[in-house]
């Protein structure tokens, strides 16, 4: 057995990383980040990525601390104890099960709006989704149950692909662009829902939707757009959740998750101002279901890109369907669940774990009638208490003096001002 178990190394960690994070939320999120930052967009990208480097840079210093599967849940327990940890770990085990039914129904969804017309419009679509998901579980069950070898292909595969299709867009864009024109300005055009026209709706930040704390201004469109941009990034708090499956975790994530976290922030940021760059008016108002496409006039092009969503969207199912068993496994692993939950097959997959997050995956899709902006709220409400939480965790186990931690070189950049930073964020 211990020959078929095989642990994911230092590059395929970051390219697991990659695929966690980059997936639905640069091919969707656009349009609504343009539409209130206007030609300030990019700088909205900017600090979403700052906001994602700083917490993204506190787990992975709790990694330092703590080896377990889990994430922050391993990381809270170790801290705070089983009590703070079990509402972690609940949350979390929830939160990655829901995050792969957002992901899960996105790419499904997107697959049958692209090949079939008029889905959107079908009595039936909810079934079609439905068997649609199914499909798509079964072939990730077929991945995960080979073990980490497979996985690690298929992984990188996909990874390799959507960055390829990403990069595509960002060298093509910038050619036509060179050759034709330049349209960033549109960015700045009002928005006319009725007539199809411009780009630029200016909002005011709105304190629980009531109390006006900056008025229609790009410093509220900016703050706004950074709320928007985030979605993009979420994903990198599910990086450490399989550590056990990984070489020297507490060596190889703090080195890892930095640059995960830098090559996806300088894709998005390109391929954000490139897309304006082509067209704004065009994102803002695409009813396509890839709405970064709608900026391509060329139809092989337009073709290419739309691919790589879609591969970026199973690529996401993919690092999804690996992370989220383990967060099961975790509770499991304490006690706080049955431990028939960790049992493995030959290859180290747990597979029971692997169909009880299937179960929650395909059940909050299916209660809110696949209604994605209501799962994709869910999965952002269910993540906030582990991000306020782990820097807290970070702060308590650098301040111990146990022993088992006395070898751990401690930053006060790192162990204190950045978990600061990060709870305050």
């Amino acid at each position: 057995m211990a020959n078929l178990v095989k642990k994911l190394g230092f590059w395929s960690i970051v390219l697991y990383g990659i695929n966690s994070i980059i997936g639905t939320g640069i091919f969707l999120t656009p349009g609504g980040v343009i539409k209130v930052a206007g030609t300030y967009a990019p700088i909205s990208y900017l600090i979403a990525a700052v906001f994602a480097i700083i917490l993204a840079t506190v787990f992975a210093t709790a990694a330092k601390y703590v080896k377990k599967n889990g994430a922050g849940y391993a990381y809270v327990t170790e801290a705070f104890g089983e009590k703070a940890g079990l509402y972690v770990g609940i949350t979390r085990a929830l939160g990655a099960a829901i995050a792969w039914g957002i992901m899960a129904t996105f790419v499904t969804k997107t697959v049958f709006d692209i090949f079939i017309k008029g889905m959107k419009d079908n009595p039936n679509k909810e079934l079609y989704y439905f068997v649609g998901l199914l499909v798509l579980v079964g072939i990730l069950l077929l991945i995960n149950l080979f073990g980490n070898r497979i996985f690690e292909i298929i992984n990188n595969i996909s990874t390799i692909g959507k960055v390829g299709a990403l990069i595509l867009f960002i060298v093509a864009g910038l050619i036509i662009v060179m050759i034709m024109q330049n349209n960033f300005a549109e960015a700045a055009i009002p928005f006319n829902k009725a007539a199809g026209t411009g780009a630029y709706l200016p909002t005011s930040l709105m304190l629980f939707g009531y109390i006006e704390v900056i008025g229609k201004s790009p410093l509220a469109g900016v703050i706004m757009g950074t709320i928007f941009a985030l979605y993009a990034f979420t994903g990198f708090e599910s990086i450490a959740s399989a550590a056990e499956e990984m070489e020297e975790p507490d060596k190889t994530l703090p080195k890892a998750i930095p640059i995960t976290i830098g090559v996806v922030a300088t894709v998005y940021v390109l391929v954000v101002l490139v897309g304006m760059m082509l067209g704004s008016q065009s994102i803002v108002n695409s009813k396509e279901t890839v709405g970064l496409a709608s900026a391509i006039s060329q139809p092989m092009l337009k073709q290419l890109v739309v691919l790589g969503a879609v591969i970026s969207m199973f690529g996401i199912n993919v690092a999804a369907s690996f992370g989220a068993p383990r967060a099961f496994t975790a509770l499991a692993d304490n006690g706080v669940l049955p431990q028939i939950i960790t049992r493995k097959n030959k290859y180290g997959v747990p597979a029971i774990a692997f169909i009880i997050t299937v179960v929650f995956a395909l059940a909050f899709p299916l209660a809110l009638h696949f209604d994605t902006t209501a799962l994709i709220g869910l999965g952002v409400i269910i993540r906030f208490i582990q991000y306020t939480l782990v820097p807290l965790a970070v702060i308590k186990m650098a301040l111990s003096k146990d022993a088992k931690w006395k070898h751990i070189v401690r930053s006060k950049l790192t162990e204190y001002v950045l978990p600061i930073i990060g709870f305050i964020l």
